[in-house]
């Protein structure tokens, strides 16, 4: 057969097309995920999770992931336990999930209306990095159904102690030194995945707490080639989260805590309309869809916390340089932490952006030479590393996808080591770039508001605070804060003392505001006496309020209780401060009757066991502004109680 040239051509390109089209066809094609469920092993303290990708052109992919806890328990059998093990299945799946992104998920379970749109946002932003980088739109995710199920948490026995997770960096052994100051109760706690992690060991040794480790093998098949499969970024902090909650309620333990710090919070890049951010499921955001999440599904008695969220990663680094027994066993590389490939023989590779960025951040707190020694090279003299630190100073086209601080407070750094870098090449090549970076350095070093973190933990890492007024209950607070906190420098702002006295908050890390100031005019971090009281008491308390009838009504619950021949103390409002209480000894079987005021309750945490609301009509509207925010106060004193509280 003879083809003139237009002919040859055309055979051929109609041949490459269709050798296309065949191998597209040939490609795998996904229509269904499906989380098969959990099997609980005989041995009391392992659990198995099944799960399946459904192909129309080839047979099924099916996978087993286990997770091992350190100790057998029958409180894993418990039907208690459902909740933690259903919302396990779901955050493990999206390891494999995330293969082939099929369109629909199949659960051996309903969910609720608002328990499906959680798991859809864990997985459109907990997936985010791997979306953008694979051109994909979230919009082709599948959706979790949700149907009129009504899902209610349980109730788990726990100990006031916290499990940490440890992940072997600065933050982790910055939050436990800062726990073990403040004679906090808690374990290390670590996710082993495929392999032990050395790393992390020899940081629990010198942490020196009682270790929970547990095991989390991988289904090997993950780590195979698969033909069309997407490979990227998932949500791991989330994963190990919902492993701590799983292992608090095992083994009773009150808080899941982590060393999540501030800066996660601001993402990558926007790409079409969606924040894409590496650390997402590090963010308060997501602290708080799981901490909402726990409390209505699985449990109001165990929380998910980050004892550093008040905190810029540049605040955490000035602290760890004081933690010199660490400085020859941490590591922040993630080349030290891989899974399935080999992990590097030292400690930091000195290449990537993580490695980059820490030692950036710890260079203004620590002498230059011992630095050089952790990281066995100067990292701002590598000319190498140019373009990374234009990425991570904001200079690039965009902040690496790692786990690293933001634009504003590696300046701040970088300004603040200048001089003792000025001779190496990249302070050389940057300095000219970063002379507005003063501007940032209060900022970046200061504390930031922290609505995830509960009170008794709003103390740790702080250097100064002040009483926000001071009356009568003022100086019980200072009497307080002198007993239990005593390394803290204290200031007093009282308009008594100084009509501007407001002005002076930005000089203090935190404030302890009087009920009589509007939350309003506070402008740094706070907490309150009030809730200060109810985070430190296990006692029984009885909570009075309402517009008119309160000092009355809470009188007569304390002298009928007296009568009854209870040990009962009268606090609150009625002109006796509640942390006075705390300044003394406690007889754990005393009550406390409580009167709480529209001031006390505007902000309030917690709610008392018993609370009694009386008639309400228009008071403190100067206070408060409306009628709709006096009453909505009022009412907060239920929007915290468990089950077995009462309300009246």
């Amino acid at each position: 057969m003879v083809f003139c040239c237009n002919e040859s051509e055309y055979f051929f390109s109609h041949t490459a097309q269709n050798l296309i089209d065949l191998y597209i066809s040939m490609m795998p094609k996904p229509i269904e995920f499906h989380y098969k469920k959990y099997r609980i092993l005989p041995d009391n303290k392992t659990v198995k999770f099944d799960y399946q990708i459904i192909f129309s052109n080839q047979e099924p992919l099916e996978f087993t992931e286990t997770i091992r806890l350190p100790r057998a328990s029958m409180k894993l059998c418990s039907k208690d336990m459902k909740p933690f093990l259903e919302a396990l299945l779901i955050i493990l799946g999206i390891s494999y999930y995330k293969l082939y992104l099929p369109k629909k998920v199949i659960l051996p379970f309903e969910l609720s209306k608002e328990q499906a749109e959680f798991w859809n946002t864990v997985y459109r932003k907990g997936l985010g990095e791997l979306l953008y980088r694979n051109k994909i739109d979230s919009k082709q995710l599948a959706k979790f159904q949700s149907s009129k199920v009504v899902v209610g948490p349980v109730s788990i026995e726990t100990k006031d102690r916290g499990l940490l997770g440890i992940g072997g960096g600065k933050d982790s052994i910055v939050a436990a030194e800062l726990l073990k100051e403040d004679g906090y109760d808690f374990s290390s706690f670590v996710v082993e995945t495929q392999r032990k992690d050395l790393v992390v060991e020899k940081v629990m040794k010198e942490i020196g707490k009682q270790k929970m480790i547990v095991r989390r093998v991988l289904d090997p098949k993950i780590f195979e080639e698969h033909e069309g499969s997407f490979d990227g970024h998932i949500p791991i902090s989330a994963i190990f989260a919902f492993i701590g909650l799983l292992t608090s309620a095992v083994y009773g333990y009150k808080y899941v805590m982590v060393g999540n710090e501030h800066s996660s919070n601001f993402g990558n890049i926007k790409h079409k309309g969606e924040i894409i951010n590496h650390q997402w499921s590090k963010t308060a955001e997501f602290e708080n869809l799981l901490q909402e999440y726990t409390c209505k599904f699985i449990t109001a008695d165990i929380s998910y916390i980050s004892v550093l969220r008040q905190f810029y990663e540049i605040r955490i680094a000035k602290m760890f340089a004081t933690q010199k027994k660490y400085f020859k066993s941490f590591s922040s590389c993630n080349r030290s932490f891989r899974v399935h490939k080999e992990r590097t023989g030292s400690l930091w590779c000195g290449e990537c952006a993580k490695c980059a960025f820490t030692f950036l951040i710890l260079s203004p707190f620590m002498p230059k030479k011992d630095l050089v020694e952790i990281f066995g090279k100067n990292l701002l003299n590598d000319k190498r590393l140019e373009l990374m630190y234009r990425d991570i100073l904001g200079f690039g086209k965009l902040k690496p996808f790692d786990c690293v601080g933001t634009f504003e407070e590696s300046r701040v750094a970088f300004w603040m080591s200048a001089k003792k870098y000025k001779k190496d090449f990249i302070a050389k090549k940057f300095v000219q770039k970063i002379k507005d970076a003063k501007k940032s350095s209060k900022e970046v070093l200061s504390t930031v508001q922290a609505p995830t973190l509960p009170t008794k933990f709003r103390f740790l890492g702080i250097e100064n605070i002040c009483i926000l007024g001071y009356g009568k209950e003022g100086k019980v607070t200072e009497a307080y804060l002198k007993k239990f906190h005593p390394k803290l420098d204290i200031g007093i702002l009282d308009q008594a003392h100084d009509k501007n006295y407001l002005k002076g908050q930005g000089e203090f890390d935190l404030a302890v505001k009087t009920p009589g100031i509007s939350k309003d005019k506070v402008t740094i971090p706070y907490v309150t006496a009030t809730n200060l009281f109810f985070s430190k008491i296990s006692n029984l308390t009885i909570g009075v309020t309402g517009s008119k009838g309160k000092s009355t009504t809470a009188s007569l619950i304390y002298q009928m209780l007296k009568a009854d021949n209870q040990k009962v103390r009268l606090l609150g409002n009625i002109g006796n401060p509640m942390l006075k209480v705390l300044n003394g000894k406690i007889n754990p079987k005393e009550i406390f009757v409580i009167e709480l005021s529209s001031y006390m309750l505007d902000d309030i945490e917690h709610s008392p066991n018993i609370a009694v609301l009386l008639n309400l009509f228009p008071e403190h509207m100067d206070y408060h502004g409306g009628v709709d925010a006096y009453y909505a106060s009022k009412n907060r004193i239920f929007k915290y109680q468990k089950f077995g509280d009462v309300s009246i």
